[in-house]
C-alpha cells in the first residue's frame, strides 16, 4: 500500500467508511480505541465543516434553525465529502443540496437565499476594484454611444423570491416566516466599493439592463430593446446610478 492509498483509506475512516483490515493495519493511541477515535474524529470533522456552512450561510441558518441547520448540514457533509484544504469552498453545492431536501419543504425560497448568500461570499474574495471616477465617467457619458466595462465585484442577482429582507434579518434572534415579504420577484445590484459589500434593489428593466452592458452590448443597443419602457429621465436616473456606485471600471467610446 503506498501514501497516497493509506491517506484516502484514513479519510474514509474519518468520514465513517471504515475499512477492517486497513485499520487491522493501524495502531491505536493511549487508552482509545481505534473504532472510538475514528468516532470522535468524525465529529470533529463534522462539527468543523457545519461551523463552515454557518458562517457562509447565517440567513439559511436563521432561517432553519440551529436543529434543523445541523441536520441538514451533517446530509450535506456525508453526502459531498470536503475535497478541499479550504473548508469555506466545500459550502459550494449546499445550494444546489437544499432545493431538493426535505427541509425546504414549505420554504419555497430557501435555494435562492442560499444562493445569495454563497454570491456576497464569493464577492468578498474578489479584488478590491478600482473603477473610474464620477468626474471620468460623467465626462465619457456625454458621447453618442459606447461600451461599458464593469468591476469584477459586480453581479446582477435575480431571483422569483424577494430574499433581500430575509437576508438582513439574519442577526436577529427569532425567525418570523410570516412577517416577511418574500412572494415576488426580486432584482438585486451587488457590488464592492472599496472594501464594503452593497446591496441595491433594482427594477426587472434595469436588471436586463446592466446584464446586456455586461455581455458587451452598447449602450444604444442595450437601451433600443426597452425604448417602450423608457424615457429620458428614467435613462439619466440609470446612467446616474452606475456612477455613483462606482461599478464603471472603463468606457470604451464607439465610432460613429
Amino acid at each position: 500500500m503506498n501514501l497516497n492509498e493509506a491517506q484516502n483509506l484514513f479519510k474514509k475512516g474519518l468520514l465513517g467508511e471504515n475499512d477492517q483490515a486497513f485499520q487491522k493495519t493501524l495502531k491505536a493511541v493511549g487508552q482509545m480505541s481505534l473504532e472510538r477515535a475514528f468516532k470522535v474524529y468524525n465529529h470533529s470533522y463534522i462539527r468543523r465543516l457545519t461551523e463552515s456552512l454557518k458562517e457562509t450561510y447565517p440567513a439559511v441558518f436563521w432561517v432553519l434553525g440551529a436543529d434543523s441547520f445541523q441536520q441538514v448540514a451533517a446530509d450535506y457533509i456525508n453526502a459531498q465529502p470536503s475535497l478541499s484544504y479550504d473548508l469555506a469552498a466545500h459550502g459550494a453545492e449546499f445550494p444546489a443540496f437544499l432545493k431538493t431536501s426535505s427541509v425546504s419543504a414549505g420554504i419555497p425560497f430557501l435555494y435562492e437565499l442560499a444562493r445569495f448568500e454563497w454570491a456576497i461570499k464569493d464577492m468578498h474574495h474578489t479584488p478590491t476594484p478600482q473603477p473610474l471616477s464620477e468626474e471620468h465617467i460623467e465626462e465619457l457619458l456625454r458621447e453618442e454611444d459606447f461600451k461599458v466595462h464593469f468591476i469584477e465585484s459586480m453581479h446582477i442577482f435575480e431571483s422569483p423570491y424577494s430574499i433581500y429582507d430575509v437576508w438582513r434579518q439574519r442577526n436577529e434572534r427569532t425567525y418570523h416566516f410570516e412577517d416577511i415579504h418574500w412572494s415576488h420577484p426580486e432584482h438585486l445590484l451587488v457590488y464592492k466599493k472599496q472594501r464594503k459589500i452593497y446591496v441595491q434593489r433594482i427594477d426587472a428593466v434595469e436588471a436586463q439592463i446592466l446584464l446586456d452592458l455586461k455581455e458587451g452590448k452598447s449602450v444604444a443597443t442595450a437601451l433600443a430593446d426597452f425604448s417602450h419602457a423608457l424615457n429620458a429621465e428614467k435613462v439619466t436616473q440609470l446612467l446616474e446610478m452606475i456612477t455613483r456606485a462606482g461599478i464603471v471600471e472603463d468606457v470604451l467610446v464607439l465610432e460613429n
